[in-house]
């Protein structure tokens, strides 16, 4: 087995695989980095590349995760398993070499990316249900419930030029909050949002939250440096309608609650998504009402992003 080295955000990943390949794939996650610079605590990830082929169209229809106290498993049986110690801070896994051939962005997520991001979350950092969208000054994140439009306003950030830091889960520094960190970074939709969006041709089948959706390949074009950024902003969507798109000043307590009506059960799993709304709150953190209003709203992102 070789063994490589690499460095995220305040935190540090030893990397061994039997194939040069899985590599490649990390480092369009992370910037390799010297041995001498880990810490004794370092993330560690075992790959195992296997002969066998693929399990056809969208393995992710046939992922399976499971979630123990000490241990959480993906797995797609016969051609992927990737084991997470919770406490021993490890990762174990084993993929079929067709596998990693034929779905190169699913593998990267599977074996390497959301693995990281699960001890990462239990470290130095607390996730977030939110999206991030980036510009020349910063990130704005957007945070809201379950069908207040966060992956529509996302991708139609992506669609008028803006980097994508997330989607659905953001890693955010327990150290200083305005720094962010991508935790998996993936964009998905569903089908009336990409027809809303015009987006086809450039999205691909996705299966996920139990639903077919739709995906934007972000992996394809992936580097290090598209998954940190500092916050710019916050904005936590009110009523989608009427519009237009606009700014709502919410005082301290108003913050903390809207926030915590975004939360999801995982981001107390080792986190502390209160201590976030804390840091945030009265600092360029807005209500954002009449985000059906697409076009106003992404005017407003370009202003806080400028």
């Amino acid at each position: 087995m070789a063994t490589g080295f690499f460095g995220v955000p305040g935190d540090a990943i030893r990397l061994a695989s039997n194939d040069e390949r899985v590599f490649r794939l990390a480092g369009k996650l992370w910037e390799r980095t010297r041995p001498e610079s880990l810490s004794r605590d370092a993330i560690d990830i075992r790959v195992t590349v296997r002969p066998g082929g693929h399990p056809g169209p969208a393995p992710e229809k046939r992922l399976v995760w499971q979630h123990g106290a000490d241990e959480y498993c993906a797995s797609v049986e016969g051609f992927l398993e990737t084991r997470i110690g919770l406490r021993t801070g490890r990762v174990d896994a084993e993929v079929t070499s067709g596998l990693l051939d034929e779905a190169p962005s699913f593998a990267a997520r599977t074996l390497l990316e959301a693995p990281a991001a699960v001890l990462l979350s239990r470290r130095g950092f607390t996730v977030l249900h939110a999206g991030a969208v980036v510009g020349s000054g910063g990130a704005v994140v957007v945070r809201g419930a379950s069908g207040a439009g966060k992956s529509t306003l996302v991708a139609a950030a992506w669609r008028a030029g803006f980097g994508i830091l997330a989607d659905e889960s953001l890693l955010v520094s327990r150290e200083n909050a305005d720094l962010l960190a991508a935790s998996v970074r993936d964009l998905t939709l569903l089908p009336d949002s990409e027809r809303l969006l015009c987006l086809d041709g450039a999205t691909e089948d996705a299966f996920t939250g139990g639903e077919d959706k739709r995906r934007v390949d972000l992996f394809r074009e992936s580097a290090p440096g598209r998954r940190v950024a500092r916050r710019a902003a916050t904005l936590l969507l009110g009523p989608r309608s009427p519009g237009p798109a606009r700014l709502v000043t919410l005082g301290g307590e108003e913050f903390v609650a809207a926030f915590r009506s975004g939360e999801i059960p995982q981001e107390r799993f080792g986190g502390d998504p209160d201590a976030v709304a804390a840091a945030w709150a009265g600092q360029r953190s807005w209500q954002l009402d009449g985000a059906d209003d697409l076009a106003g709203a992404v005017a407003i992102l370009e202003g806080l992003t400028a």
